[in-house]
């Protein structure tokens, strides 16, 4: 093999030529197509998802084609910093250590004089634009840590001198403007960082901190036009290689896939026969009935972006599907995405509506997402039993590109906030989408920031949907970010009235936990069904195993999480026998169930609003039936802080020997709940300027308590499934970053938790079992 060719990607047959594709010119050759089959080039019409992108980041038509001209040629010298000796050495499977990151050194090569000249000769064309796309394109590049040396022993690399230039003469036909340096000369065969003869490109690398810090601090700072230009020519520029990578690595038609996947758009009548009708059918057919409420139709009437305040089970998610349709009719949209605040709920929304949908365009999308669908639907009864929702796990987020509607965590899709590279990827579909957020009452502050800086910054179809939420962020939502309340009053609808306003709880309060085992057995004596919720794992634990009830909670591996869920869910469905569960704050949302008696530790107000929405749930104006719900002071205020506290106190006393509705509930959170200003937190992708350095954990608010991992007992079956590329999910637990440990033969993940602190009934103890039993 000619070694004096470059190349791009890794061999996948040494003893042959290499494929175009892996050669840096060809690979680049595929972004650059990439690029154009999504987007367009200055001498077509932009695409239509060029068009929707541009409005999505809130650029106007006038700036097509400084966002064409500056994406594509990003897209042509994205990669020339690959031109090394160690990078070509570790290419072609020798080792090596790679002295500089790649990318870094291709936005060096971009203030070369040759290159700079040429650049600044295209029309429109911004060099900082392209340096901050092209540097940050694998999202690790931050100001302090650009073009530093990558192994202190190693100061030195040579380059390619006559592949580079032949690499730049390729990209300047491309777009259309010859690169015509004076000889290879323009680059130095021999670099270095500390003066040994050579390039020293130190002296280069503070040339360009300067330039960008001025330019970060007087153009982007003052000119929000040319911010907004920044983010979607990086972003668009992560796309154009990844699917220009990923695409042609599987062996697919590149442009044939693209148009696939940005093809034909939804429909309203797509949305009532593919979702709305075959789930309405199925609540007939298990509830024996159906009838569209008044609030629910009106749903259609809402505009662009709406605030849909609603109590528990008053069916506020086919109020959503409505307002889709609607949203559908008045402008096209290619994608429908349900955004939910953890797995279960995401799970369930799979469950009771996208899944509905052809399994070629319905899609569950969070991390644990393949083990969840695995036999979701196994009954020979139900319609999707067989069907295949599955993704090409070759090819990562671009799986998704070809589906159309969506079940999701919010940190899949807004995780780009915090620029992390599998968010930022799914861009294009959040750009061209109809989205809804659900649960938003139980947002941390960060994710809520998230939520709230996503709103004021990207142009699309939003719809917030919630139970209850405090006042203020109720009014950050409507003055900051434009959302329409819905509905105004409760009067509007009579059928939604009568729901809140329906005598649904009797309240009482009890001494301590003591009070609260003596209801508890009550009820297993009386045939009732009982729900009990803590706000610790032990003590659910403790509580579980003295009364002999249902326990349920995070701290379960994957797999019998799963089945302490469906063990609830259908005890709480029979309509005869007592059951008794005990539960920790998951049950705030993910379980759909309907208890006679719910007793609770003092919480939050928001989330003792959504416990007693699992009490009495589908009580009825004039059936006269009531819940009975009992809190007590619980031991201690952990995990929640003062502030989350503020107002709980005065909540319970407020209901205390009160019989209460869902609307007496939301007067109470209006009057009491926390009004503490919350200020916006840290966005990495708005707030990065011309740097992009990904904060993987920069969503939700920092919580370092617990880590992932699997049993010791398990890591034999987790290797074996390892080797035979099998998913792993259901092996995963949640523990106390104090009881878990590394193992040098995993890595850093997962870790490994010490199998003698398990029950798969109960879970995982803080102690051994031999100390707890």
């Amino acid at each position: 093999m000619d070694e004096r060719v470059l190349l791009a990607k890794s061999l996948r047959d040494s003893t042959v030529p290499p494929r175009f594709e892996e050669t840096l010119w060809g690979h680049t050759a595929k972004v650059i197509e990439s690029f154009e089959v999504m987007f367009g080039s200055p001498a077509t019409s932009p695409t239509r998802l060029a068009k929707r992108w541009l409005a999505f980041f809130g650029l106007v038509e006038a700036d097509t084609n400084a966002f064409l001209v500056n994406a594509r040629v990003a897209c042509g010298v994205h990669d020339p910093g690959k031109g090394t000796n160690c990078f070509q050495d570790m290419l072609r499977g020798k080792r090596a250590n790679q002295v500089i990151r790649h990318e870094h050194l291709s936005g060096l090569f971009l203030w070369l004089p040759e290159v700079a000249g040429w650049l600044n000769s295209i029309p429109l064309m911004n060099r900082c634009v392209i340096f901050s796309a092209v540097a940050g394109h694998h999202l690790r590049c931050k100001r302090d840590e650009f073009a530093q040396p990558r192994d202190p022993d190693v100061k030195a690399f040579r380059l390619f001198p006559e592949g580079l230039c032949d690499l730049f003469r390729n990209v300047g036909n491309a777009v259309g403007t010859p690169f015509a340096p004076q000889g290879e000369a323009f680059i130095e065969d021999l670099w270095n960082f500390d003066g040994r003869g050579g390039f020293n490109l130190t002296k280069l690398r503070e040339e360009i901190v300067d330039d960008l810090g001025r330019f970060h601090r007087r153009e982007i700072k003052k000119n929000p036009t040319l911010s907004r230009l920044v983010m979607a020519v990086r972003a668009a520029l992560i796309l154009a290689d990844s699917s220009g990578s990923g695409i042609v690595r599987e062996n697919k038609d590149l442009r044939h896939w693209l148009e696939v996947a940005f093809g034909e758009d939804l429909s309203s009548e797509y949305i009532e026969h593919s979702v709305i009708g075959p789930r309405v059918r199925d609540i007939e057919q298990t509830r024996g009935g159906f009838r569209w409420s008044g609030f629910q139709a009106a749903a259609e009437d809402l505009g662009k972006r709406a605030l849909l305040l609603a109590p528990c089970g008053s069916g506020k998610t086919l109020a959503a599907w409505r307002w889709i349709k609607a949203r559908l009719r008045e402008r096209s949209a290619r994608r429908v995405i349900f955004l939910y605040p953890t797995r279960a709920t995401a799970t369930e929304g799979f469950r009771d509506y996208v899944s509905w949908a052809p399994e070629a365009d319905a899609s569950l999308l969070h991390g644990t997402a393949a083990y969840e669908l695995d036999g979701m639907f196994s009954s020979a009864d139900d319609e999707r039993s067989g069907r295949d929702f599955s993704t090409e796990d070759r090819l990562y987020a671009l799986g998704y590109w070809q589906r159309r509607v969506f079940s999701a965590t919010v940190d899949q899709f807004l995780g780009f906030m915090q620029q992390v590279y599998r968010s930022a990827c799914l861009l294009p579909l959040l750009a061209e989408s109809v989205v809804v957020v659900d649960e938003v009452h139980s947002f941390d502050r960060s994710l809520f920031s998230a939520l709230k800086l996503f709103l004021k910054n990207f142009d699309v179809p939003v719809l917030c949907m919630t139970a209850s939420l405090p006042p203020v962020r109720r009014q950050e939502l409507v003055d900051e970010c434009g959302l329409d309340v819905f509905p105004r009053t409760l009067e509007a609808f009579s059928d939604l009235q009568a729901g809140a306003t329906l005598p649904r709880y009797n309240v009482n309060l009890l001494e301590n936990e003591e009070g609260a085992v003596r209801v508890a057995l009550e009820a297993m004596e009386e045939g009732k069904r009982a729900l009990w919720v803590v706000n610790k794992v032990a003590r659910c634990q403790r509580l579980a195993r003295t009364l002999g009830a249902l326990c349920y909670h995070s701290r379960f591996t994957l797999g019998d999480r799963s089945n302490r869920h469906r063990d609830v869910i259908e005890a709480f469905k029979k309509c005869d026998g007592a059951v008794v569960a005990i539960t920790t704050q998951v049950c705030e949302m993910s379980l759909d169930l309907d208890a006679n008696i719910l007793i609770c530790e003092t919480a939050p107000i928001t989330a003792m609003i959504q416990r007693m929405g699992r009490c009495n749930r589908h009580a009825v104006p004039g059936s006269g039936k009531l819940g009975e719900v009992f809190f007590y002071r619980a031991e201690d205020d952990l995990p929640y802080s003062k502030d989350d506290l503020a107002g709980s106190t005065e909540f319970v006393n407020a209901v205390t020997g009160q019989t209460v509705s869902q609307a007496d509930l939301g007067e109470l959170l209006e009057r009491l709940a926390p009004n503490a200003f919350e200020p916006e937190r840290f966005a990495a992708f708005l707030q990065d300027g011309p740097w992009a350095a990904s904060r993987e954990a920069g969503l939700r608010d920092d919580n370092d308590f617990s880590v992932t991992a699997i049993l010791s007992d398990d890591i034999p079956r987790y290797l074996e499934m390892k080797k035979h590329r099998q998913a792993t999910d259901g092996l995963y637990i949640p523990v106390p970053r104090r009881l878990a440990r590394q193992r040098s033969r995993l890595g850093p993940f997962p870790q490994i938790a010490e199998s003698s602190h398990y029950d798969p009934m109960f879970g995982f103890f803080d102690h051994p079992l031999e100390v707890i039993l």
